[in-house]
C-alpha cells in the first residue's frame, strides 16, 4: 500500500468500522431519495399547469420518458451510489494522507483532491463533490484527509475521524504547480501536515 511505504498511518481496522460511517451512509440515501423525489413532483406539477394551460395531454406524454429518466437516477443515486461507498469501507481500512483541494478548469461542482507524497509531489488525484465544510474549512485548501481504497479506482474521503464523507473517482496524470513554500526558513505548510499523516496520535479520536 502506497501510503505505508510514505510512512503514513493506515487504520487498523475496516473504514466501517469508525463511529458515525454507517449512519453517514444512511443519512447520503436518504439525502439522494428526497432530491429525487422533490424533482420527480416538480415535473409533475409543471407538466399538469402545461396541460391545463395548453388543453392537451401531450405534455404528459413528454413526461414519461422523463419519469423513467429520473427512475434510474432515482436508483442509480439511492440504492446503488450507497451500496458502493459501503462496500468500500467494508473491504478497505483508512489512509491519512496530506492533500491539496483545486478547483477544475471547468468550474463544475466536482473539486481535485490530491494525495500529496512526502516530497510534495502528486501520488494521485482524484475528483469529487467535496462538501462545503471541507472546501471552506481548509486553509490554502491544504489539510489531511482519510482515504479508503485502492487508489486506482475510486474511493471514499472523510475528514480525519470520518466526518463528512463524500465519493471520490481517479483521474488521469496532470501537470501540477509545485507546493508553494514559505518565505524564509526553507519549509513547507506540508511538513507539518507529513508529520500528522504519519503519526499514529491520530487514531486517538477513534478510541
Amino acid at each position: 500500500m502506497l501510503a505505508e511505504e510514505y510512512g503514513y498511518q493506515v487504520s487498523p481496522h475496516p473504514a466501517v468500522g469508525t463511529p458515525g460511517v454507517r449512519a453517514q451512509v444512511e443519512q447520503i440515501r436518504r439525502g439522494a431519495n428526497r432530491g429525487c423525489l422533490w424533482l420527480i413532483l416538480f415535473m409533475l406539477v409543471v407538466m399538469a399547469v402545461l396541460s391545463a394551460v395548453l388543453g392537451t395531454y401531450i405534455p404528459f406524454l413528454v413526461l414519461v420518458p422523463v419519469l423513467i429518466g429520473g427512475a434510474v437516477a432515482w436508483i442509480s443515486m439511492s440504492v446503488v451510489a450507497p451500496k458502493r461507498l459501503l462496500r468500500v469501507l467494508e473491504n478497505n481500512r483508512w489512509q491519512v494522507w496530506p492533500c491539496r483541494l483545486e478547483e477544475t478548469p471547468e468550474k463544475s461542482a466536482e473539486r481535485r483532491v490530491l494525495l500529496l507524497a512526502p516530497d510534495k509531489s502528486v501520488a494521485a488525484s482524484f475528483r469529487g463533490n467535496v462538501p462545503a465544510d471541507v472546501w471552506l474549512g481548509m486553509a490554502d485548501g491544504r489539510g489531511v484527509l482519510w482515504i479508503a481504497g485502492d487508489l486506482r479506482f475510486p474511493g471514499v474521503a472523510a475528514l480525519p475521524g470520518g466526518g463528512s464523507l463524500w465519493a471520490i473517482k481517479p483521474e488521469g496524470p496532470q501537470q501540477r504547480a509545485p507546493e508553494p513554500r514559505r518565505g524564509g526558513d526553507g519549509g513547507s505548510a506540508l511538513d507539518d501536515l507529513v508529520s500528522e499523516a504519519r503519526s499514529a496520535v491520530i487514531w486517538n479520536m477513534l478510541n
